[in-house]
């Protein structure tokens, strides 16, 4: 590696994109452990509205959470293009269900941009900001630290 590349990927940050509601978001992909494909999942009685139930990863037991529901959209209908992001989050797994995942892109954070002032107070709790793609989408950057201890 030239020191020129060294330096830009010591300046630039991995995402994981995926689509929800027709939004595109973000979170740092450092933070995901793998994105899997939605299964049966088993729903919890008397649950929160944004837990959908929990699913079986390998032995261990996820639960399972509709973003859209935390960031204050529709109940998200599963399909066959869903899928649920795995983060660990203080020793335990938690799933994140999306409508589609997308690219993990490389992006640099000095780019990052203030969060739109159209957003709902609530919107704007776990959204640190946006930012462009090189083909000029724009990416609302979440920020996981808030989205789990509010979900659970």
């Amino acid at each position: 590696m030239t020191e020129t590349t060294m330096q830009k990927a010591a300046t630039t940050k991995l995402l994981a994109t995926f689509v929800l509601h027709d939004a595109l978001c973000a979170f740092d992909a450092a933070r995901v452990q793998e994105v899997i494909r939605m299964g049966p999942v088993t729903a919890v009685r008397h649950a929160p509205e944004e837990v959908t139930g929990v699913i079986n990863l390998r032995g261990r037991i996820v639960t399972l959470l509709d973003l859209g529901r935390i960031l204050g959209f529709a109940k998200t209908e599963p399909n066959r293009d869903s899928r649920i992001f795995i983060i660990e989050d203080r020793g335990e797994f938690i799933g994140l269900l999306v409508d589609r995942a997308a690219d993990v892109m490389e992006l640099d954070p000095a780019a990052e941009e203030r969060v739109p002032a159209n957003l709902s107070l609530e919107q704007k709790r776990y959204i640190r900001g946006v930012q462009r793609a090189a083909d000029g989408r724009v990416i609302a950057l979440l920020d996981l630290g808030a989205l789990l201890p509010a979900a659970q």
